[in-house]
């Protein structure tokens, strides 16, 4: 059978970081920097992953004998244990993930490899592009339709270990849907009613960040004072002038939003020098606004302007010791690709 191709977005979160377990919604986009994955099926009932130059076989019985450990660690709420795991073991979340699959399926084994335009530890959702699009390319091979809502548990999976053990599905389930997401806990993923294509610079500080460990620290941070809880009902507050702004392609005051919101991030601690840097910068060189992306320590900060000052936003985020990305809103989410798009680079 010849392999099968599919490839995910990256994920943007815009608004709402940190809010989702606090009754705030998160907004996010889904970015055209893709992670594609080849699958091929094996004679036996074995797997392989391979990234560049990691490389792991393993048998069937590894991978389901790997997710009931983890299953019981995440019973027990075993979180240093599951986070010990995932700092010494590269493809845990993708073993993890294909456990959930093929304990769904008697079909062959897998050879899976995976090429990437995301950087991984950013924040942009590397894990779960990878995830869901090692289950759409699995399906096609088992020779199955997979429904959006098991494609998103599946890369799901390999995020909650990687968050040790816990974490929402946002970030799967904007990889799988595409385009513009709402997400809370109680609704999970919706599609914005509007469609808004805003090009937009990514800026990578280039510094890893463990989402488990900033996750840690605002919940130390609000157990020291509850009070401060105020900050999450004013990310809130502003939520409903930020959707109009982005339904209206309102850029200038999407900036100003994203400023204020940064203010919020820089309160709870979670912005580095690094990240202040890069917003500074890019505001030097005229974005309307600039903040953190995702759960901060590290990681990216996305920052907006008018088209034509997009090319000097991202020189100046080089220029501070960034790494820029020029992208847009809205782009598809997961989907199976012609086999010969494996070969572009």
């Amino acid at each position: 059978m010849t392999p099968v191709v599919a490839s995910a977005p990256g994920k943007v979160i815009l608004f709402g970081e940190h809010g989702v377990h606090r009754g705030v919604a998160n907004i996010n986009t889904a970015v055209e920097l893709r992670t594609r994955c080849r699958v091929a099926a094996r004679r036996d009932d074995g797997y392989s992953f391979t990234s560049g130059a990691r490389h792991e076989t393993g048998s069937r019985e590894r991978l389901l004998a790997f997710k009931a450990q983890v299953d019981a660690l995440r019973e027990r709420k075993a979180v240093d244990e599951i986070v010990a795991i995932i700092r010494s073991d590269f493809y845990a979340p993708g073993r993890y993930a294909l456990g959930h699959i093929v304990s769904r399926h008697e079909g062959p084994g897998l050879d899976i490899e995976w090429k990437s335009a995301l950087p991984i530890g950013s924040g942009m959702g590397s894990g779960a592009a990878a995830n869901t699009a090692m289950a759409r390319a699995a399906y096609a091979v088992f020779g199955q339709t997979l429904s959006a809502e098991d494609n998103i548990f599946f890369g799901w999976q390999g995020d909650a270990i990687a968050h040790g053990g816990y974490g929402s599905s946002l970030d799967s389930s904007t990889c799988v849907l595409g385009a513009l997401i709402r997400y809370t806990l109680e609704e999970k993923a919706r599609l914005l009613p509007f469609t808004v294509n805003i090009p937009f610079v990514i800026g990578d500080t280039q510094v890893e960040h463990r989402t488990n460990e900033t996750n840690t620290h605002i919940r130390l941070w609000l157990e020291e004072n509850p009070a401060r809880l105020h900050v999450f009902r004013d990310m809130g507050y502003l939520l409903d002038p930020f959707l109009k702004a982005l339904g209206a392609r309102d850029l200038r005051a999407i900036g100003h939003i994203f400023n204020l919101h940064q203010c919020l991030q820089v309160k709870m601690g979670v912005s580095i020098p690094e990240s202040d840097q890069l917003i500074e910068a890019a505001i030097g060189a005229g974005a309307y606004g600039a903040k953190i992306s995702g759960s901060g320590g590290g990681g990216i900060i996305i920052a907006i302007a008018e088209a034509e000052a997009l090319p000097q936003v991202a020189q100046a985020i080089e220029a501070a010791g960034g790494r820029s990305y020029r992208v847009s809103t809205g782009a598809e989410g997961v989907r199976l690709e012609v086999p010969e798009m494996w070969e572009d680079d």
